[in-house]
């Protein structure tokens, strides 16, 4: 098989060629052999084509699903049981019938001489490059139990740091959208009530209950119009969201805005570095575990940093002087991994840093949502409360009063 490749010899300079190796992996090793550092590896074959072959789909495929998959194939392949043999008993008991119809796809493939690793990276929307780099890397220096061991741990991480965020998240985001129901409820079936009593009295209604009578009926005359504008707002935003620049200023803002700050970075920084270092751990290169790293994070800072990252190794200098620049890290991550770095023990002590500064995070996040509730608990009391008390208090002010 025919390989084209550009890669950085010793001396800094660049070089584009083609070779031929049985595989992806085995090309890898060739180049990393002959002391060059790849930076971009493709089969010709796939670039003759144009990469136009569509990938396969992998809804309604969650992580839950992924994690199961690769705990099995962990513990059949410790006992013994041959990959190809392990991922058809995976698939004939998983219930997920889509997951179940990837993973006989996969079974197939590798029951026709294809690699474990291509046969996962023709399913991207399931297995994403993270997962396909690791088994690649274990293919290649033979210890693919171990890599499937990590690649579990890696995996029911994220999903236990999700899960810890959203259950802690989840009492002020029900909160608020009670109130808005609440409110919804109020302009649209309380306010025009109170407007015909009012009517009916003949007595003008104070200013401020006036404003509210007013902006009830107003929403309930152009219920189209009002829910046309929310749906183009909700749109506008969206689409604001995904512009770079925006997305940039609200990337900083997650990082830099005093309030979550304290949450927002060490969670970012535990996770990017307990990922590299798993990579790292499974036998993955540095530079194409920084690669990895800087496709599956989002924020935009955090994307700049690993690319700065990346043209420094390639320039054969560290990582250290790249996060001690980066203000956003917290103090000590960069000179661990700067120590780490140069005693040859980057990928257990990135794992150790990640988890660390992950659990700080979430205790972060734990300590701003105990803040927040009773916050959010006034505020939103106050605004319905406001809208209660602007309308009633004058009608009990016109009942007292004698005519």
């Amino acid at each position: 098989m025919q390989f084209q490749y550009t890669a950085k010899q010793r001396t800094g300079a660049s070089v584009t060629a083609k070779l031929e190796a049985e595989s992806l992996p085995a090309a890898r090793q060739q180049l990393r052999r002959d002391g060059l550092l790849v930076v971009n590896i493709q089969a010709v074959q796939d670039l003759a084509a144009g990469n136009t072959a569509k990938p396969r789909s992998g809804r309604g495929i969650k992580r839950t699903d992924l994690l199961m998959m690769l705990s099995q194939l962990n513990i059949m392949c410790q006992a013994g049981v041959d990959i190809a043999e392990a991922i058809k008993n995976v698939a004939d008991n998983i219930t997920n019938l889509a997951f179940r119809k990837v993973l006989r796809e996969v079974h197939e493939d590798i029951s026709a001489g294809v690699s474990f690793s291509e046969a996962l990276s023709r399913h991207p929307h399931v297995f994403d490059r993270t997962l396909v780099a690791g088994v690649a890397a274990g293919e290649q220096s033979g210890s693919i139990n171990a890599v499937l061991k990590r690649l579990t741990e890696l995996v029911r991480g994220d999903i236990r740091l999700r899960a810890a965020v959203w259950s802690m998240l989840m009492y002020p985001i029900v909160l608020c959208a009670v109130t808005v129901l609440v409110l919804i409820a109020l302009v649209f079936f309380i306010l025009p009530q109170f407007s015909k009593v009012f009517d009916d009295l003949g007595r003008p209604a104070p200013p401020i209950t006036r404003v509210m009578l007013d902006f009830g009926q107003i929403v309930n005359e152009h219920r189209l119009l009002v829910l046309g504008t929310a749906v183009a707002l909700a749109t506008a935003v969206t689409l604001l969201r995904n512009t770079r620049m925006v997305g940039r200023l609200l990337d900083h803002v997650s990082l830099n805005f005093a309030v979550v700050r304290h949450a927002t970075r060490p969670l970012l920084t535990g996770r990017c570095f307990r990922l590299l270092g798993s990579m790292l751990s499974t036998g993955v290169p540095l530079i194409d575990g920084i690669r990895l790293c800087r496709d599956s994070v989002h924020n935009r800072l955090f994307r700049d940093l690993f690319e700065k990252l990346e043209s420094d190794v390639l320039n054969g200098e560290g990582m250290g002087k790249p996060l001690r620049e980066a203000k956003y890290l917290p103090a000590g991550a960069a000179q661990m991994v700067a120590t780490a770095e140069r005693s040859g023990n980057l990928g257990e002590v990135l794992q150790s840093v990640g988890q660390y500064y992950e659990e700080e995070g979430e205790q972060n996040i734990r300590d701003l949502v105990k803040v927040l509730e009773p916050a959010v608990i006034v505020v939103l009391g106050v605004i319905v409360a406001g809208v209660i008390l602007s309308v009633v208090l004058p009608l009990l002010d016109v009942s007292s009063t004698p005519h």
